[in-house]
């Protein structure tokens, strides 16, 4: 369990989460019901032991288990705003975006098991870092110089988060996901410290690099002219392949043809940073550049780019690799659901520290009800008895005139997204996060009607 330093913070802790999990959506006074309910969790929030790390830590060891178990976990990284505009009174929030915005900041590392047909099992959050950005805006010359070859830098966290997941088991590996941002040679470096530990980055700088492996260290003279992104592009064609865009922003989805490169290189460590710029230590990678072909009139063309610690020899490890990559809007999706579904940035709590543990326990929601979601697509068949409270399936079972053990995790989905809006159609697919969350709450207030009319006639 949490470090909460107290047995009755600790099991407060339970009752707060599991209240939560009924009513993601919900305000922390109908979370919990009553008053007293309501000032426990005020009182939870508030106490000083009790932290966003403290909170998470169980989730995320919980996490990190459950990825050994697996042959490959994606650990897929990224940062997201967490925006207070709208609670001026909120105190230790820091600036983001054009510094017009007040909120936090969370990185999370998100643990998805990548499956046979391409998709992805979401496992849990594996680590995440809640801060709010202090200090000066550094801008350019000297000052920002300076403050890129330091440890404490920002960017610094997505090696962070390298570190604290850890190596893998023996029989396991752990693969860090990340978009361009995520191109930072200290984290290449750090993945090759681990045991069983690799990388799938996409690319955003112009490093040294050049084709093949090399291992020796070059002097600043001797690094090579060629940037990576000319390398991966001149990589020899290994094949081709097809591949889902899914719809967003207004833009319809549509199949794109691809064709697909890769091969080894050899980059360099930066000019600035450990090592300072008077050598160029070596770190032997792979890369697989994946591109459009034909794209239609007026539709930019998709290109990826990507750096892998993964060996890259002909067309099922570029594809292999590439997949992993192509899962990375899992954690998109997650961040999603934290903000729209469990509204973290709706809370209105006195301090950002009383935030932080709102946000821990709401991560760990998040994470469970995604995990719902892909159990009904990736093993629509199994007993929902073996996925969700037996009692909700029960409820459920009595609300739709069906037999508990007959309902599959799939029908048990549907039926709780009909709850919130989900129509299905045939043609409608999977119900989104949105509606099976609506449904979820309407389903456990139904539950807990259900459970004090009982109670009642038990009375009575």
């Amino acid at each position: 369990m949490a470090p909460l330093g107290d047995a009755r913070r600790t099991s407060r802790l339970v009752q707060v989460a599991c209240a939560m999990a009924m009513d993601p959506q919900g305000s922390i006074p109908r979370q919990n019901r009553n008053a007293a309910g309501a000032k426990g969790a005020y009182r939870l929030f508030a106490a000083e032991q009790v932290s966003f790390e403290s909170v998470s830590q169980s989730h995320w060891n919980q996490t990190r288990l459950l990825a050994g178990e697996y042959d490959v976990a994606l650990m897929i990284q990224d940062t997201t705003w967490l925006s207070y505009l709208s609670h001026p009174g909120t105190q230790g929030l820091g600036r983001f975006g054009n510094d017009s915005g007040s909120g936090l900041l969370l990185h999370s590392v998100l643990a998805v098991a990548p499956q046979s047909n391409g998709s992805g099992r979401v496992l849990g959050i594996a680590h995440a870092k809640l801060w709010a950005r202090d200090g000066e805006v550094i801008g350019t010359g000297k000052k920002r110089a300076k403050k890129r070859s330091s440890d404490d830098r920002e960017s610094m966290r997505w090696v962070d988060a390298v570190q604290q997941v850890g190596a893998a088991g023996a029989n396991s590996r752990f693969i860090h996901v990340g978009d361009r941002e995520s191109d930072i040679f200290d984290l290449f470096e750090q993945t090759t410290r681990l045991s069983n530990c690799g990388f799938v980055i996409r690319l955003m700088r112009q490093r040294n690099a050049c084709a093949g492996h090399h291992e020796d260290t070059l002097t600043s003279k001797q690094r090579p002219k060629t940037s990576l992104k000319e390398v991966c592009r001149q990589m020899k064609q290994l094949g081709t392949t097809q591949l889902w865009i899914a719809p967003r922003g207004g833009r319809a989805g549509r199949w794109a043809s691809l064709a697909v490169a890769g091969g080894s290189a050899t980059i360099y460590s930066p000019w600035f940073g450990t090592g300072g710029s008077r050598t160029a230590r070596p770190l032997c990678c792979w890369t697989v550049r994946v591109w459009e072909i034909d794209a239609p009139p007026g539709v930019q063309p998709l290109e990826w780019l990507l750096l892998t610690s993964e060996p890259v020899n002909e067309l099922g490890d570029a594809l292999r690799v590439s997949g992993y990559y192509s899962l990375r809007w899992m954690i998109e999706e997650y961040h999603q659901c934290l903000k729209s579904g469990c509204k973290v940035e709706e809370r209105q709590l006195e301090t950002a520290d009383r935030l932080g543990p709102f946000i821990g326990i709401a991560t760990a929601v998040a994470a469970r009800l995604l995990q719902m979601k892909d159990d009904a697509r990736l093993t629509p068949d199994r007993p929902a008895m073996q996925c969700v409270d037996s009692e909700l399936v029960q409820t459920l079972a009595k609300l739709i005139k069906a037999k508990p053990q007959q309902l599959t995790i799939r029908r048990f989905t549907h039926e709780v997204a009909k709850m919130g809006g989900f129509l299905g159609r045939k043609a409608d697919g999977d119900p989104g996060w949105r509606t099976l969350w609506s449904g979820w709450q309407q389903l456990n207030l139904i539950h807990l009607g259900y459970r004090l009319a009982s109670e009642q006639g038990r009375c009575g």
